[in-house]
């Protein structure tokens, strides 16, 4: 077996039964360990990259530095500083994703050395590898700048371990450490606190997937807490703090008037601050979607397919201008207007035209094939508490409609990610085409000349 699989020295001589969360039937798991033999994985980093200044916040020295004295854990201990980097990744822009891959890359190395020098097993350290490059993945596949391109061809996954997605495999292993947690407290700490920092694996494509991983997380929580120990719930022995007279004034007012101005402070600062930081990042956002490589000969225009795909299917519907359809040799596209389709200034599909969605479901069940849903939006910016900008309303939209497929189309087949005004198929000058380029895409993948 390969050392770099985590299952490699975990028992796998018999079938294991995992938890079932919520309504989620249990599944087997059998020799896991005995899959085929994978090519090694690709070579990481071992001398500390060179990061543009965009990702010097994750300049490795400085993350080391950061993991002293923070935990009892010395995996949670070692890896706080990528475990703290992992939520704020998902809400950032970086313009070299590259170079922030190879810091974090470099940063599990070190990571691996210190803890293999503190003493841990090397199986928990591969496991802990693993469930790592699988966390800060997640949280930098679900951006603009880390769904496509770089990132979604080589992320840390695919480096260390020759694997692309982690995300089922991560609670497979939650379910074997769990048989024994006294010997494995280290590695189910470190990933309750990955749960618990917004990692969501499987659970982020599955109906009612948050309610099942909330189960998860409290049913770790109390196998930890059995085998730890209560904790001391005073954290310092003088926390009472000096009684002092109140002001006249505020003792005239109702506690609950005072809480009432209190909270509106800080939903206007939140709204404040979210609006500036959208302002800003948007021009940002716009640059990153803009970048093309350079070619010196445009590509030849993809041929139409053999015989329709997926138009016979929808012709009624085409001819009712309610879609249009583009069956190519690699690929059908399915085009949504926009306007009439969501509910004004909402991301929520409009009840009457659901069966039409269902009609495409129908349609995207005749033929095999990956499946992506691109929301996009005209220019005009829009400012909600809800949509702070026009990528958030396209990536609610998308994934809207990826929920109402999901019901009868496999949902593994399908990925939704919203695009904003990046991609025009008009001029956003006119009305006439802003409202062509506020439009979903349904595309699906299929082998070149499959029909």
């Amino acid at each position: 077996m390969s050392q770099d699989d985590p299952f490699s020295k975990l028992p796998s001589d018999r079938t294991l039964i995992m938890p079932s969360p919520g309504s989620r039937q249990g599944r087997q798991v059998t020799q896991f360990g005995q899959q085929t033999p994978q090519p090694q994985p690709q070579p990481v980093p071992q001398q500390p990259p060179q990061a543009s200044a965009a990702s010097a916040q994750m300049d490795p020295s400085v993350m080391a530095s950061l993991s002293a004295g923070i935990s009892l854990n010395p995996l949670v201990a070692e890896a706080s500083s990528m475990l703290m980097a992992g939520p704020q990744l998902r809400t950032s822009h970086h313009p070299d994703p590259a170079g922030l891959r190879d810091a974090l890359a470099y940063s599990i190395r070190q990571f691996e050395e210190r803890v293999r020098a503190a003493g841990i097993p090397n199986e928990q350290v591969v496991a802990a590898r693993y469930c790592l490059c699988t966390y800060l993945d997640e949280f930098c596949g679900s951006t603009p700048w880390g769904g496509s391109g770089v990132w979604a061809r080589q992320s840390l996954l695919v480096m260390f371990h020759n694997e692309t997605w982690g995300g089922e495999k991560f609670f497979q292993l939650l379910a074997r450490l769990a048989e024994n947690p006294g010997a494995n407290r280290n590695l189910l700490e470190l990933m309750y606190v990955m749960l618990s920092l917004g990692f969501e694996g499987r659970y982020r494509v599955i109906d009612n997937g948050r309610a099942q991983l909330d189960t998860v997380r409290e049913r770790l929580h109390q196998m930890i807490r059995n085998h730890r120990g209560e904790y001391e719930r005073e954290l310092s022995p003088n926390w009472r703090g000096t009684q002092v007279e109140r002001h006249k004034v505020l003792a005239m007012l109702p506690v609950w008037v005072v809480a009432a101005l209190a909270a509106l402070i800080v939903v206007a600062a939140y709204m404040g601050f979210s609006f500036s930081l959208t302002n800003q990042s948007d021009p940002v956002f716009n640059r990153i979607l803009g970048i093309r490589a350079s070619s010196a000969v445009p590509p030849k225009p993809r041929p139409p397919a053999e015989r329709p795909r997926l138009a016979t299917f929808l012709e009624p519907e085409i001819k009712a201008h309610l879609v249009t359809v583009s069956d190519l040799d690699d690929r059908s596209v399915i085009t949504i207007r926009g306007d009439g389709f969501f509910e004004p200034g909402s991301a929520t599909v409009a009840e009457r035209v659901r069966p039409l969605l269902v009609r495409i479901a129908d349609a995207l069940n005749s033929v095999p094939g990956r499946i992506l849903i691109t929301g996009h939006t005209d220019s005009q910016p829009i400012r909600t508490a809800r949509f702070p900008s026009n990528w958030h309303l396209s990536q609610e939209r998308a994934l809207n409609v990826e929920k109402i497929l999901g019901q009868q189309v496999e949902a593994a087949r399908m990925r939704a990610e919203g695009m904003a005004d990046s991609e025009p198929v008009a001029s956003n000058e006119t009305a006439e085409g802003r409202a062509r380029n506020r439009r979903v895409e349904i595309t699906l993948m299929v082998a070149r000349g499959d029909n």
